[in-house]
């Protein structure tokens, strides 16, 4: 309660701002082209907390005195088109879409991807001064949580102060990587939640705190569903990211679950959770940081990102905040123009979800071996970070090992291209409960999507081809994958 009566204090205190809506994670051509703009200085605010506020990018796009290419030039026209459409005030606007998919994809990347074979949903939105809703509903054909009917992506909020306060079925992605994210990902179905979340990303006016530059933050309370070891755990994140430089992003973020059937639920239990206090077997803890950094290097745009995360934190005396168990991701990107064809952006990451993986081992002398079947997991909640039976953390789920080689470009037409190819093992200790993979299997993933306008609503089509061979089985499963969506908004 001291926690929730800070953040209504500061709420009052701050300056009103506009209700607005998000940019749902899911679209690699339109966060291609918001990176773009901020590593170009053009956008000066922290982009890696999504779904991004509207009203936030709006207010902090300002390319006064900044020379620009012609993908620069490109991405800004599309992004501010984005912006004002997505920010008219007053106005009821319907959606609808539908989408189809031979053998859909379990294990998602940053992209959007039909999760069901068949797929048809309606939506209503409107956003005003101070409030702002979307109800959506879909009906899927052969989901494999058996749920027919969802309202996934839908939203109720207010606006009080410079804060959105919100319940929500909204999907969020937290962190610089592509694959996946290490905390919180699309990998799952949206957890239902109650969110509080940053409009606005100014720095403080403080010269003490001044320098941490732009700075966004986004607290969530989730509900979990019945059907697991723990009925009804509850999930609470906090996230907090800021530009203190021009190319710098930092963000650093905590998810836990407690309470849940025969839990107790108490106020004094939450505080342990988010304090660090208590034993590890008693919280699911989460905490680590993501750090990227873009640079030219001999006039090349490069960056380089890291995102780090303990499967758990503090030591149950001295309450001490410090991760361990770490569990790493490590990227680097680059980008720039092709001539007569589009912007582009290509990426190679590298993840590994094992508790003190190798590297990690070797960079502290600690030769002792990893922790199998930790990450992601305890031994309380034993269904640990999953919702509908996969996880919302990293998306190939604990003791993986997986890089991935990607492309996203915006071609000169406003047409978008998306291609992943992963290599790697998944579950590759055999333990406990990975959601992809029942025991160690080597995996293979290649896909390539497209997207376009046409006179009837956006469409994007996609092609890929999954590999896996069970090593303890003897087996091999090889998947094609293809499917077709269709979205329209008016």
């Amino acid at each position: 309660m001291r926690f929730l009566a800070v953040f209504v204090f500061g709420w009052l205190a701050a300056v009103p701002a506009l209700a607005g809506p998000w940019l749902d994670p899911g679209d690699s051509g339109l966060r291609h082209d918001i990176m773009l703009l901020a590593d170009a200085g053009v956008i000066r605010a922290p982009v890696s907390t999504w779904p991004l506020a509207v009203d936030a990018l709006q207010a902090a796009i300002d390319p006064t005195g900044i020379e620009l290419d012609a993908g620069e030039r490109g991405a800004l026209a599309r992004v501010r088109a984005r912006l004002d459409r997505e920010s008219d005030i007053s106005k009821v606007r319907f959606s609808t879409h539908a989408s189809a998919a031979a053998h859909p994809r379990r294990a998602r990347t940053f992209q959007d991807t039909p999760r069901e074979s068949a797929e048809f949903g309606v939506g209503v939105e409107w956003t005003g001064n101070r409030f702002a809703a979307r109800l959506q509903g879909q009906a899927v054909r052969d989901p494999d949580d058996n749920k027919n009917w969802r309202a996934d992506g839908s939203y109720l909020g207010f606006v009080l102060g410079n804060w959105m306060i919100a319940a929500s079925t909204s999907e969020r992605y937290w962190g610089p990587g592509w694959q996946s994210s290490m905390i919180l990902s699309n990998g799952a179905r949206p957890i239902p939640s109650f969110t509080v979340e940053r409009n606005h990303t100014d720095a403080f006016d403080s010269k003490w705190l001044s320098w941490i530059g732009p700075w966004d933050a986004a607290v969530m309370w989730g509900y979990l569903d019945d059907d697991r070891e723990i009925d009804s755990a509850r999930v609470f994140g906090v996230r907090f990211d800021t530009r203190p430089l021009r190319g710098l992003e930092v963000g650093f973020s905590g998810l836990g679950l407690w309470c849940g059937s025969g839990q107790d639920c108490s106020g004094d239990e939450w505080f342990d959770l988010v304090s660090g206090s208590g034993t590890t077997k008693e919280y699911d803890r989460l905490f680590g940081f993501d750090v990227r950094y873009a640079t030219k290097v001999f006039g090349v745009p490069m960056a380089g990102y890291t995102h780090l995360i303990g499967e758990d934190f503090g030591d149950g005396s001295t309450r001490l905040i410090l991760p361990n168990k770490l569990l790493g991701q490590f990227g680097v990107e680059t980008w720039g123009v092709w001539d007569n064809l589009g912007s582009y952006r290509v990426f190679l990451e590298w993840a590994d979800t094992e508790c003190d993986f190798a590297m990690m081992r070797r960079v502290t002398g600690d030769g002792d071996g990893g922790k199998p079947g930790c990450a992601y997991r305890n031994q309380r909640y034993k269904s640990g970070q999953t919702y509908r039976g996969l996880s919302y953390a990293h998306s190939l789920d604990q003791d993986s090992s997986v890089a991935t080689l990607g492309m996203v470009l915006q071609d000169v037409r406003d047409h978008s291209w998306f291609a992943t190819l992963a290599y790697g093992n998944l579950n590759r200790r055999g333990a406990n409960r990975n959601t992809i993979a029942r025991n160690q299997t080597r995996y293979v993933e290649f896909e390539v999507s497209h997207g376009r306008k046409i006179w009837i609503g956006d469409v994007r089509l996609g092609l890929g081809y999954e590999y896996q061979d069970d090593e303890v089985e003897d087996n091999t499963d090889q998947d094609v994958r293809v499917f077709a969506e269709w979205r329209l908004a008016y």
